[in-house]
């Protein structure tokens, strides 16, 4: 059941990446948006994981891009992020 939440965290990344809902950006300052996405993408893939008859190691690579998720939340590189957050930002330098 946890996959749900994973779920509604990426469905509210995409709405940011995607630029539907562009009002959280605050000038290109705030990533949090972006990190739900990856962090949601990270806690999907654990539970298929989980869910299977998985080599156990293989549980790490959604652990990692969940963790990586959760620090994203405070930046992510450019090539990360999409077209309409960059001009954001450089608008804003």
């Amino acid at each position: 059941m946890i996959w749900i939440i994973g779920a509604a965290l990426m469905l509210i990344g995409l709405l940011g990446y995607t630029g539907l809902w562009r009002s959280w950006a605050k000038g290109g300052l705030s990533y949090w948006v972006f990190g739900l996405f990856w962090f949601g993408l990270g806690i999907v893939l654990a539970s298929i994981v989980l869910a299977t008859p998985a080599p156990s190691w293989l549980f790490w690579v959604p652990a990692v891009i969940a963790l990586l998720g959760a620090a994203s939340t405070w930046y992510l590189p450019p090539a990360l992020t999409p077209r309409w957050f960059r001009a954001l930002r450089r608008s804003w330098r």
